[in-house]
């Protein structure tokens, strides 16, 4: 998970902000409009990257509804292969105010073709549009996930990866989740030959890239939650397994610092005309939301697992994991270890 934070974040950086005048140039003059069309055109640049980033963080989280039994563990690591939904190109003519380009051309995203589009300010040539990445396949996301059994057929579930320093890239991870048998709850249902369980999850990214100049600092942050209801079916060394539920996700985009700027007089830079703006952006973009759904299987051989799954969603996720699987605690339960935890 911290690999794919630094290459998605680098990324980002080095595309859009290839050196911190570009940075500043999107903040021409004293109109707040042109600060609020650029929030709209960086949103909508970037949106793929927040999908991205929400999608892998909500997905992965189960490969089978039976909650382990205390002191039963997992240790899970693989990877989610993503699929962006057409987020090649965006249009915000209609939401500029003071910004404008050629209606009929479309804005390439981060992911889309190596072109750019000419911006203008009162019919002048104001900048272009940042090139996308030319992306033709599918983005990838590893992830490393753990989980230990607790009582009444509960289980905690945690993700993690420390703060890092990367030169001036800063970036950080955790996530925990919660899977509950929600069976054993319904006396219609528990006799029946299958696993039913809820669970929830949520994740927290952080990540910060610091300037030269001190105080100066970007900063990309991510949100996600899910809830979930799987069910699964267990026959021999195979697991199948089918969840529906709900996902949620937040990016945050922010540049914040002292920065000096010059007025666009229609012509030119006017640099008799500088003056400084504070921490000019702090935004959301390329958020997820909706219904999710999941099918899959695992295979357990001994104490080793080996899964795959799909999910259908904003963007769909192909889905495949190793773990290291006890179930230490289903065996001890006869034996009366939950009896006397509970006491």
């Amino acid at each position: 998970m911290k690999s794919s934070s630094f290459i998605i974040f680098l990324t980002i950086i080095f595309s859009i902000c290839k050196s911190q005048n570009e940075i500043t140039n999107f903040i021409y003059g004293e109109s707040q409009n042109l600060i609020n069309d650029t929030e709209i055109l960086i949103e909508g640049y970037m949106s793929p990257i927040g999908k991205w980033f929400g999608t892998g963080l909500n997905a992965g989280w189960y490969n089978t509804s039976r909650p382990h039994q205390f002191p039963g563990f997992d240790v899970t690591a693989g990877f989610h292969v993503i699929t962006p939904d057409n987020d090649l190109f965006f249009n915000p003519y209609s939401k500029l105010q003071s910004i404008s380009y050629d209606n009929s051309q479309e804005i390439p995203t981060i992911l889309g073709p190596d072109q750019t589009v000419q911006m203008f300010y009162n019919e002048e040539e104001l900048f272009n549009s940042p090139p996308g990445l030319d992306w033709n396949g599918p983005m990838l996301m590893p992830f490393l996930q753990g989980s230990v059994g607790l009582i009444k057929k509960t289980e905690l579930l945690f993700r993690y990866a420390p703060r890092i320093n990367l030169r001036r890239l800063n970036a950080g991870f955790w996530g925990i989740g919660f899977k509950h048998d929600v069976k054993q709850w319904l006396p219609v249902v528990k006799p029946l030959p299958f696993d039913l369980s809820f669970l929830s999850s949520y994740s927290n990214l952080k990540s910060s890239f610091d300037f030269e100049n001190e105080g100066q600092q970007l900063k990309f942050n991510v949100k996600s939650f899910s809830s979930n209801l799987i069910i699964s079916k267990k026959l021999l060394f195979l697991t199948t397994y089918m969840g529906i539920g709900y996902q949620y996700s937040k990016s945050n985009f922010a540049l914040n610092g002292r920065y000096t700027i010059y007025d666009w007089d229609g012509n030119e830079l006017n640099e008799g005309s500088a003056y400084e703006v504070s921490d000019p952006f702090n935004f959301s973009f390329g958020g997820v939301s909706g219904l999710k759904a999941t099918v899959g299987a695992r295979i357990k051989l001994l104490l080793f697992t080996i899964h795959v799954d799909w999910t259908k969603a904003q963007y769909d996720v192909f889905t495949i994991g190793f773990g290291l699987n006890s179930d230490i605690g289903s065996k001890l339960i006869g034996g009366g270890i939950e009896k006397s935890i509970t006491k």
